[in-house]
């Protein structure tokens, strides 16, 4: 065997998967949101669905198209395709129905996997079907359709060993399972090959772009990163945006791949200067290739001014290149010539279309080869330098585009004579698509309406932006079209405007739309835009969008996202969506620095240090958490990584002392802080023994125990050894300094710092004392906005329905748990999202019914919590901003499942547009009864997912859910979201308080009312 062949683990993509589904059942494959799939689970669905997939008919070498949204059952139906020895066909859910109806049936496809049929094959096969492990990584795994010369598209077949070769033991590509690689590339591409397979062939983790985002921006991309992605593909543009707008968002990645187009060496420059351990990879290769046929890792010699260029490098292992002339005989050394690829990346053929196979693939020295179009020369060093095309092929946003495709949509057009398609550059940077084009009447047509048309059958990258009418287009002494001459003529229709700010208003209410006005000004490179034209008719691309959404977060401090743009469309319904998430006038938070010293209690933490102040010790105000460690940890380094994390996060070293006339926030230095890791062995206990009981009883003694918040820290750390690959770590906390995203921060941060060789993270930019003095600078117009709805939404707030607890502030505790299937959280989900309201809707709707039926009630008041990170500068820090929000219900009983599940969502999504002012100063300004907490007494809240990570070394953690002895809470019903998609649904309540009966009662009826909000999902979408 040879040890150094990327096939070592096998040849097929599937095959590989499997092994690592052998080897590490348990290690997370695939991440999208809250869901999580195993290896084992997604070999197991991908093995059943590709059962049902053979009882339907598709057979060893078919094609199938898959035509579904980014989620983790595409990817079953991907491995399934696979598994049963067809090519997938990764099919855009928003192509045009003609270019999609067009390759299903050049497929000659028996079955097409949609969203509606997934289902159905998902459930495998009434009976055993012979399917048997595959082995010849030489035939097609998939098909990628690009731009074609003739006018239709090409799909080219591509091989598994073609993936293989590229992203297994590639030496300029270190993957391995570790590696947490993002996925957002578009679903057709070869990107997704690139960004899927690449950690799923090396036991890593793929992190799915959430469904519904149209494209990556820097918010999206800075989310992923502190969700633990580390590695990257990025178009050689949006990298360029990304780096543009904020570099930091590549703080924590470790391996970035760019290629697509020309990558700029100022961008790289910039890039390798803040980050330079950063692994970066200029990548090149046509589709023909698979992923890449050549790379270069780039070194900051690469980039010294004035560098104008960077190396596509050298072939990728298993890939053959030479430099041709137009003959088709290799070039002299040191001649540019047209690079020809070969090797076990090389494509089979171009799906049913012989004869543009026959004219792209040739014989050199008899290897099969293919001509790219691309021409490169040989430097001194081995290494390939691009040189630009042979023929009329360019690339616009890392979409190859054949102009002859894009002319032939565009002269369907009844009215269209001729067009000449080509590509410009009006502002260095931003390559557009552009058309000059004659009509029969010689009279110009509308854009807008000639985009229309062409978007029917192109991609979104393949409609130009840039439309030019002329009386006749100019030709060649040959009779030709002159591209040349017409790439002239439209440069100069598209010159850059004068700059449209000097018309911006002067007015203070117009000023932020005269200059945003001024920037989508110089994003399309013309004026004349007004605010209420939509944006992408008038040319904005989807690296436009990334820009734009930028741009007005930091003009308006709001926070804008790339999704926002595709959605509202036009600058005036942005601004009105900015104006309604506006925070305060200044760049938020992190104006103030990272400066330490005493600092005031924010509002969060003046509710929690009054509640243990008057019941010291109370259950509810700590935060008690305990995980499973499996696997050979070094204890020492451990103890190290802890003392790093508590290092870089002031909250959890800050200690609240009088200071005259109230308490405020003073932060230790880590020494004198004095956190240290108790050590400890586990009591009597056999093999076998649950752990979260084992954790329980080692963590019974930090309940009732009072904190002096004046004099220490409350954190507490201790790890207990079970035995020799088991440890159990548990922490203690107050919530006046943590809550559940704090959590995912710590054990982020904690899996960090077990890396020997990575350097200490550097604390984040904003402390949460500089949060508590802009909150209570920024308190007056947050109130201000915030309370008329509030004084609105509670002047008739219903009365409390629940029975009167008997004891004192607390009792024991008593709960009761529902899994909630994946497949039912889906649907409760979508149902949610269907009425604009987030997943807690749906929860709250069912509660509310459920809540409504046992108790015999109309009207009704929940309460839910908001995350009160309302500003991304807050998302890095470790402390306490949860707020909660009253949500009241009348008339639930008249009120149809699908009602109830509409008024959820307006009420809850009203309710967080309305959360900034705390709950205490509601309480204050609007005085309700104290008798019972104001307002209500049943909470109902979706959790964020329990961290489940690997730390270095190979050693998995898993949270162990604690259950607290005693509680105030007289009902709380709990989604906690589980790593299959699953939610744990915990209903726990005060002893003294609802009777056994009702509490038996109310966990029936919440279990129908969940099945009831599901059914409302799929009437309403239905309709």
């Amino acid at each position: 065997m040879d040890l150094h062949s990327p096939y070592t683990r096998g040849e097929r993509i599937e095959r590989v998967i499997a092994h690592h589904a052998e080897r590490t059942p348990d290690a997370i494959a695939l991440r999208q949101g809250d869901r999580a799939f195993t290896y084992a689970e997604l070999r197991q669905r991908a093995a059943s669905m590709a059962a049902g997939l053979y009882a339907a008919g598709v057979r060893h070498g078919d094609c199938v198209p898959v035509r579904m949204e980014r989620s983790p059952e595409l990817v079953v139906a991907l491995l399934a395709v696979l598994e049963t020895g067809a090519a997938y066909i990764a099919v855009d859910t928003a192509w045009p129905a003609a270019r999609i109806d067009s390759i299903i049936q050049r497929s000659g496809a028996t079955v097409v996997v949609s969203e509606d049929n997934f289902a159905h094959f998902a459930a495998g096969a009434a009976g055993p079907v012979p399917l048997a492990p595959l082995e010849d990584g030489t035939e097609a795994a998939c098909v990628f359709f690009t731009s074609g010369s003739t006018g239709l598209p090409k799909g080219v077949m591509s091989p598994h060993r073609g993936t293989i070769r590229t992203l297994v033991d590639c030496p300029s590509i270190p993957l391995d399972s570790d590696s947490v690689f993002l996925q957002s590339a578009p679903l057709p591409w070869d990107g997704l090959s690139l960004e899927l397979w690449a950690p799923l062939l090396n036991g890593g983790c793929c992190v799915l772009l959430d469904r519904g985002l149209p494209a990556l921006d820097a918010a999206t991309l800075r989310e992923a990163v502190r969700g633990g992605v580390n590695s990257l593909w990025l178009t050689s543009s949006l990298f360029n945006v990304l780096i543009e707008e904020d570099v930091e968002v590549f703080r924590g990645i470790r391996l970035l791949l760019v290629g697509g187009e020309r990558v700029s060496p100022a961008h790289v420059r910039r890039a390798l200067t803040t980050f330079p351990d950063l692994h970066v990879v200029n990548g090149y290769g046509p589709a023909e290739s698979t992923i890449f046929a050549t790379t270069h890792v780039v070194r900051a010699a690469d980039v010294v001014e004035p560098a104008t260029e960077i190396p596509i490098g050298r072939p990728v292992p298993r890939t053959g290149l030479a430099l041709v002339d137009a003959s088709g005989n290799r070039t002299k050394p040191g001649d540019i010539g047209e690079i020809a690829i070969s090797g076990d990346g090389l494509a089979l053929r171009y799906l049913a279309d012989p004869e543009a196979t026959a004219r792209a693939f040739f014989d050199l020295d008899g290897v099969r080869h293919y001509r790219t179009g691309d021409l490169a020369v040989l430097d001194e060093d081995g290494t390939y330098r691009y040189r630009g095309r042979a023929d009329r092929e360019f690339k616009v946003r890392g979409v190859r585009i054949a102009p002859g495709e894009v002319e032939k949509a565009l002269e369907a057009h009844p009215e269209v004579a001729t067009c000449c398609v080509v590509r410009i550059e009006p502002m260095p940077g931003r390559p557009e698509l552009a058309c000059a084009y004659t009509t029969l009447d010689n009279a110009p047509l509308d854009p807008g309406g000639l985009r229309d048309f062409a978007a029917r059958t192109l991609l979104g990258a393949m409609v130009p932006t840039r439309l030019l009418h002329l009386g006749q287009l100019p030709l060649t002494a040959t009779g030709k079209a002159d591209y040349a001459a017409v790439r002239a003529l439209v440069e100069k229709d598209a010159a850059p405007a004068p700059d449209p700010a000097a018309d911006a208003p002067d007015t203070p209410s117009d000023a932020v739309a005269g200059q945003l006005l001024a920037e989508v000004g110089r994003l399309l490179g013309r004026r004349g835009t007004t605010a209420r034209e939509d944006l992408f008719q008038a040319g904005l691309t989807s690296l436009d969008a990334v820009r734009l959404a930028s741009r007005i977060t930091l003009r308006t401090g709001a926070h804008i996202t790339a999704a926002d743009v595709y959605r509202q469309r036009t600058l005036d319904g942005l601004l009105a969506l900015s104006g309604d998430r506006e925070q305060s006038a200044d760049s938020g938070p992190g104006s103030l620095g990272a400066e330490h010293g005493d600092a005031p209690l924010s509002r969060a933490q003046q509710r929690f240090w009054l509640a243990e102040e008057f019941a010291p010790g109370d259950a509810d105000n700590v935060v008690v958490l305990a995980y499973a460690l499996e696997g050979p940890l070094d204890t020492r380094r451990f103890e190290a990584a802890l003392s790093q994390v508590v290092a870089r996060h002031p909250a959890l070293r800050t200690v609240y002392p009088y200071d005259g006339a109230e308490a405020v926030q003073r932060v230790l230095s880590p020494a004198d802080a004095d956190v240290v890791l108790e050590r400890t062995s586990a009591p009597d206990h056999t093999p076998g023994d649950d752990l979260r009981e084992l954790a329980e009883a080692i963590t019974a003694d930090w309940w009732g125990d009072p904190i002096d918040l004046e004099k220490e820290p409350s954190l507490r750390l201790r790890l207990c050894r079970v035995d020799a690959r088991t440890h159990l770590f548990c922490l203690r906390v107050h919530h006046l300094v943590f809550d559940g995203w704090s959590e995912s921060l710590f054990m982020d941060d904690l899996a960090a710092a077990m890396d020997p060789d990575a350097s200490p993270a550097e604390p984040p930019r904003v402390t949460y004392a500089g949060y508590s003095t802009w909150e209570r600078d920024r308190f007056p117009s947050w109130r201000a906005h915030d309370l008329p709805y509030w004084q609105e939404t509670l002047k008739d707030a219903p009365r409390p329905f629940l029975p009167r607890p008997t004891e004192g502030t607390q009792a024991r505790r008593v709960e009761s748990v529902l899994t909630v299937p994946p497949a039912t959280v889906a649907r409760l989900t979508s149902a949610a999202d269907t009425f604009g309201g987030p997943p807690v809707a749906a929860l709250l709707a069912a509660a509310g019914r459920a809540l409504s039926d046992v108790f015999g009630v109309e009207d009704l008041c929940l309460g839910t919590v908001s995350t009160g990170r309302h500003n991304p500068e807050l998302e890095p820090i470790v402390g306490c901003f949860i707020n909660s929000l009253p949500i009241p219900l009348t008339s639930v009983p008249a009120q149809h499942t699908t009602e109830l599940l509409a008024t959820c969502a307006r009420t809850v999504a009203s309710a967080f547009e309305h959360a900034r002012t705390p709950f205490d100063e509601l309480v204050r300004s609007l005085q309700p009864g104290r008798d019972r907490h104001p307002w209500f007494q049943a909470w109902v809240i979706l959790q964020r997912q329990p961290p489940r990570l690997r730390l270095r070394e190979g050693v998995t953690v898993e949270a162990l859910r604690i259950r607290p002895p005693r509680t105030g809470f007289e009902l709380l019903i709990e989604a906690v979201p589980q790593p299959d998609g699953a939610w744990e649904l915990v209903v726990s309540r005060r002893a003294d308080g609802m009777s056994d009966t009702q509490a038996e009662q109310l966990f029936a009826q919440l279990d129908k009312a969940l099945s009831e909000v599901v059914s409302a999902e799929i009437t309403s979408s239905g309709r």
